[in-house]
């Protein structure tokens, strides 16, 4: 039998420096400082017009409760905007202000940039071990999705 003490140790390590990197704030175009958490919530809104909580949430990987609470911080930062929704008074719809349309397109333009390290790194694998890493992240999610179920 397999250990996979070594490499759960790796993922748990690799988990939470991510999550640490994920608390670093940046500028995206403006003189606001954002966690990568925002500015990524950021590009979910532009990415999808028009969006609400509900599929924000899901696009996101969150809860709508997790999405409603990082709408809160954007609007109160300028970025984001809620409005009702053109096909229903009690749906409420999100969208980019001016400001978080230059975060949203200096985000991009940072992933663009060859300095990007992290997207460097999956530019530069084989494309059978990024197929394999995508099969393998697919199930983590799922068995994970299934514990925050269990609790």
């Amino acid at each position: 039998m397999r250990d996979f003490s070594e490499l759960t140790a790796l993922m748990e390590r690799v988990v939470h420096k991510y999550t640490r990197w994920e608390d670093k704030k940046r500028t995206y175009g403006t003189e606001v400082p954002l966690s990568k958490a925002e500015i990524h919530t950021i590009a979910a809104v532009g990415d999808h017009p028009n969006i609400n909580i509900t599929a924000l949430a899901e696009v996101m990987g969150v809860t709508k409760g997790a999405a409603s609470q990082m709408i809160y911080k954007l609007v109160d930062k300028g970025a984001v905007e809620k409005r009702v929704s053109p096909d229903s008074d009690t749906e409420v719809v999100l969208n980019l202000t001016a400001a978080g349309k230059k975060n949203h397109e200096a985000h991009a333009a940072y992933h663009r940039q060859a300095g990007d390290k992290a997207l460097n790194l999956l530019r530069e694998m084989p494309e059978p071990l990024l197929e394999s890493m995508a099969e393998y992240f697919e199930a983590f999610e799922k068995v994970i999705d299934e514990g925050l179920r269990e609790e």
